[in-house]
């Protein structure tokens, strides 16, 4: 016994535990468990047909074994596991995405890696707004910033994107629209041109200008905007039913809830309806409950 075979021994029930393989499925039935225990504990050297074996049963190339440094056997952690976390990436399963990058040493990240993983922290932060869960959202946030400053490939762009969506989840429980909400240039692959024009023209309407943002006929931006104008237009019955349909129903975005009930309140009030005021009054407060950190 060398320390070369405690070393090769150790990587292969390391790698072997990490894919959540047992002994008797590795073994397979080209060696024993008992000879592949022994070879774990560095009792017994594997012949190279063996330990060939093992690494394609592992998914992994036999040189890992052979790394002699931390930089090595990152490298070939990384191909280890690269197809898989690409299609993942692709599809947009950002939590598998994070879960596949779990196992990993420090080492095995590069700026390809940490790129991947900056973006599907940005994505399961949303994820985790959407379902209204902020003490969530923040800290994917976090981690996707981490990330991103590990990588060239975000730069500042991705940084602003992140920014970006921590002023959203902050503001979403209030009446502010904070400046980057508004700035187009923030707008790409993070931030859906969409979202930045709506609040634009939120803000716009909020300050008594006219707007020329114009949103897809029915989409939920355009029924909003809609119900401003006629509020605008004391046009107000109709109004308060856009208002109301709105408010009622259960897609309607995370970030627009509480601002269409608090329109829905001052509306309701202004018409004399207070019940209605005092409904979209108290579904506020459960929504600003449910958002809160």
């Amino acid at each position: 016994m060398t320390g070369n075979d405690n070393r090769l021994g150790e990587k292969i029930r390391q790698l072997r535990t990490q894919l959540g393989i047992t002994q008797k499925d590795l073994a397979g039935d080209k060696i024993t468990r008992n000879m592949l225990s022994l070879i774990e504990s560095g009792t017994a050297s594997p012949s190279v047909s063996t330990l060939v074996y093992i690494a394609e049963r592992l998914g992994t190339p036999a040189g890992y074994f052979f790394a002699s440094t931390e930089e090595e056997e990152g490298r070939f952690l990384k191909l280890n596991i690269l197809s898989q976390l690409k299609d993942c990436f692709r599809q947009k399963k950002f939590r598998e995405c994070e879960e596949i990058c779990a196992s990993l040493p420090h080492y095995a990240f590069d700026d390809e890696l940490s790129y991947m993983l900056a973006a599907s922290f940005l994505g399961t932060a949303c994820e985790s707004a959407a379902s209204l869960n902020l003490r969530a959202a923040m800290t994917d946030l976090d981690r996707a910033q981490h990330y991103g400053d590990l990588s060239l490939y975000t730069g500042e762009h991705f940084r602003r994107a992140v920014q970006f969506h921590r002023e959203l989840f902050r503001s979403v429980c209030t009446d502010q629209i904070p400046d980057i909400l508004c700035d187009q240039e923030v707008c790409g692959p993070y931030v859906p041109s969409s979202l930045v024009l709506y609040f634009r023209c939120l803000k716009q309407l909020s300050a008594g200008e006219e707007t020329a943002q114009e949103f897809p006929r029915g989409s939920y931006h355009d029924k909003h905007v809609a119900a401003l104008l006629m509020m605008r237009e004391d046009r107000l019955p109709e109004a308060q039913k856009r208002l109301r349909e709105l408010s009622l129903d259960s897609s309607l975005p995370y970030y627009m809830q509480y601002r269409v009930l608090s329109d829905l309140e001052d509306i309701a009030n202004t018409a004399g309806d207070f019940r209605t005021a005092y409904s979209s009054a108290r579904r506020k407060l459960e929504f600003i409950d449910r958002f809160k950190i």
